[in-house]
């Protein structure tokens, strides 16, 4: 089992400074760019990773959250909001953020942050005993696909 985290953002611009901070982190990731992306990721999976940069757009973001807290109410959510605009870090609050951080925040401390928070979801997910089956990552190669569960079978031996 791995922890689903789930950038959601308009460029591509922390799934390219994430993943190789996070490379060795039990990890799914998923990227989504609309509300539409974000509700079919998060069906069904348990104690999501939820990464939601604001960028410009804070209102399509607050939807956004929105949407994560209704579909996984349990999900660990930080919102960026780079741009530091007023009421939208109280918002974010009542929305279900787990963290807001406004203005500026370098990628090691949002690295260091969502690893602490991997930790924490893969005890619930230990918890839970289950999360939506996910096709392997296209990226992957095919050996790839099964090393969760080598890595498993190992550890009993």
């Amino acid at each position: 089992m791995r922890v689903s985290v789930v950038l959601h953002e308009r460029l591509g611009n922390w799934n390219r400074q994430l993943r190789p901070r996070l490379a060795r982190q039990p990890v799914r990731w998923f990227e989504s760019r609309s509300a539409v992306d974000l509700d079919g990721i998060l069906a069904g999976v348990a104690a999501p990773v939820v990464l939601i940069d604001l960028a410009r757009r804070p209102l399509e973001g607050l939807a956004a959250l929105e949407a994560v807290d209704s579909r996984a109410p349990g999900a660990r959510t930080l919102v960026l909001d780079p741009a530091s605009q007023p009421e939208v870090a109280g918002l974010a609050r009542e929305l279900g953020a787990t963290h807001v951080v406004s203005g500026f925040v370098p990628p090691p401390e949002v690295a260091g942050l969502l690893e602490r928070w991997i930790a924490l979801a893969w005890r619930d997910l230990e918890r839970a005993g289950w999360s939506r089956a996910t096709p392997p990552d296209a990226t992957t190669e095919p050996w790839g696909w099964l090393s969760e569960y080598l890595d498993a079978s190992a550890a009993l031996r």
